[in-house]
């Protein structure tokens, strides 16, 4: 609002001052201050545009690959001692640029039951490192490597990876971990990951 004040503003006075200069041809100075007055006015107008067009139309994150991750997790025991779980791992193009995928994995960790030293442990390397990798107990793990334009997610488009993993059935909290990452960005391994728990429910 203030801003559409100012505007309206300058814009009065380079009338007023252009007004003045025509009727006064004696005033050729506040013609020139006019012609100051509006090119300035000019400036600010194409800037104010320019930053309500990055804000609104986000033109400075169309060149940013993003992607959405989630996990649709289903379980049922078999056997008398396990449960089969099938994970199916979705991943959304929610930028305006296409992905290149070169890699992913994925890891499978136990959160409970867990014995009173192993939580020691854990609660230990969270007070000692910043980032702390995957400090509960490995249950499994595994890859996926794509070649160049192998996997290439469009704009608006999604995929699919799907897993099927048994484990011992006294195991009751699990945490599931994705982390996917773009080939243009792979030296740097930036990318993009999801974290899931959840509980084995009698």
């Amino acid at each position: 609002m203030a801003a559409l004040v100012a505007l309206l503003s300058l814009a009065g006075l380079v009338v007023l001052l252009w007004l003045i200069g025509n009727s006064l041809p004696e005033a050729e100075k506040y013609k020139d201050i006019a012609d100051l007055v509006q090119t300035a006015l000019t400036i600010m107008a194409l800037l104010a545009g320019g930053a309500f067009a990055a804000y609104k139309l986000e033109l400075f994150r169309d060149f940013e690959p993003h992607l959405t991750i989630t996990h649709t997790i289903n379980y049922r025991r078999v056997g008398d001692s396990y449960i089969h779980i099938d994970l199916a791992v979705r991943m959304h193009n929610s930028s305006k640029v296409k992905v290149d995928l070169f890699e992913g994995f994925w890891t499978l960790q136990q959160i409970s039951p867990v014995s009173d030293a192993e939580v020691e442990q854990v609660y230990l390397r969270t007070l000692n490192e910043d980032h702390p990798d995957f400090p509960w107990p490995g249950l499994n793990e595994g890859s996926w490597l794509w070649d160049r334009g192998e996997l290439v997610i469009e704009p608006g488009e999604s995929h699919q990876e799907l897993l099927e993993i048994i484990v011992p059935d006294e195991i009751k909290t699990m945490m599931i971990y994705t982390f996917f990452y773009d080939q243009r960005v792979a030296e740097d391994e930036a990318g993009w990951d999801l974290a899931t728990v959840f509980d084995i429910i009698e």
